[in-house]
């Protein structure tokens, strides 16, 4: 039998649920006793690896006299996020579920804000740019799984059209720029859609010059979701164990680095211009 592998979303929902409970000096026992289940099916509901179904989530809510009607909306709502088939799901045989769950957070954020230290945010990517560094990353994968790497980086994308209410923000460090992906002709096509992009009301795209010295995260780049009422913001950090989910209080520190980012990147226009003499510098 498969092993179920929680979500960011069922794990996310396990974590208020136990902390509900635990606010309320109640057992697992207890719990499910309410539910009519077993105490380690209730341990497994609040770890994820149960996936969470509303009636039993509504149950839990009403034993833990949970009356706020923003946080009962907020966790009917993940509840039915756990089981409802999103677009990233047909990507589930190529793509890590880790992968998966940003595909997710781009569909409930307010604002994502992303740092970019080594390549350019996925985000913002042409498909020969994410190809290149796909193909980087994973020099032993098949044409097959990057074409559906690809197909996934470039679905994501969709996010950011014109029609959404989603803000974006990037802060772009110039090694990104001066680095060649793919190709002079690669890159200066990914620089056209970057300018092309910055001019969209939602979209800021701004460039953190090499000038001001190690910048504020020097580990390396970062995303922050930020999401709409009751859940906090979201930091996600990349690595080649896989994709890192901290949520606050945790993230706070990604979220005063961001702020230190903007304070040394340059201001709008100025990114505009820097990145047309990349261009200019690559034809």
């Amino acid at each position: 039998m498969t092993r179920h592998v929680p979500t960011l979303r069922a794990q996310w929902l396990g974590k208020v649920l136990r902390d509900l409970r635990e606010s309320k000096g109640l057992t697992l026992r207890d719990a499910g006793d309410h539910l009519m289940r077993d105490a380690s099916t209730v341990s497994r509901i609040e770890a994820g690896t149960v996936p969470q179904r509303l009636p039993d989530v509504l149950e839990l809510m009403n034993l833990y006299n949970v009356d706020d009607p923003t946080l009962r909306t907020g966790l009917e709502q993940l509840s039915q996020d756990i089981w409802r088939k999103g677009w990233w799901d047909g990507y589930a045989d190529s793509v890590p579920n880790r992968v998966l769950d940003a595909a997710w957070l781009d569909s409930r954020a307010q604002h994502i804000r992303d740092f970019a230290l080594a390549v350019l945010p996925g985000l913002l990517q042409t498909d020969d740019y994410a190809e290149a560094v796909l193909r980087a990353a994973e020099p032993d994968s098949s044409d097959k799984d990057t074409e559906r790497w690809v197909e996934f980086r470039m679905k994501r994308r969709e996010v950011l059209s014109p029609d959404d209410a989603l803000n974006y923000t990037a802060i772009i460090d110039e090694s990104c720029l001066q680095r060649i992906i793919g190709s002079a002709a690669v890159m200066r096509s990914q620089l056209a859609q970057l300018l092309e992009l910055s001019h969209r009301p939602s979209l800021t795209i701004r460039i953190l010059p090499i000038s001001i010295g190690a910048p504020p995260s020097p580990e390396g780049g970062f995303t922050i979701f930020d999401l709409p009422v009751p859940f906090p913001s979201v930091a996600q950090i990349n690595s080649e164990a896989g994709a890192i989910y901290l949520e606050m209080p945790n993230a706070i520190r990604f979220l005063a680095a961001y702020t230190r980012l903007e304070r040394n990147a340059l201001d709008i226009e100025d990114s505009r211009t820097f990145i047309k003499v990349r261009m200019e510098q690559l034809a």
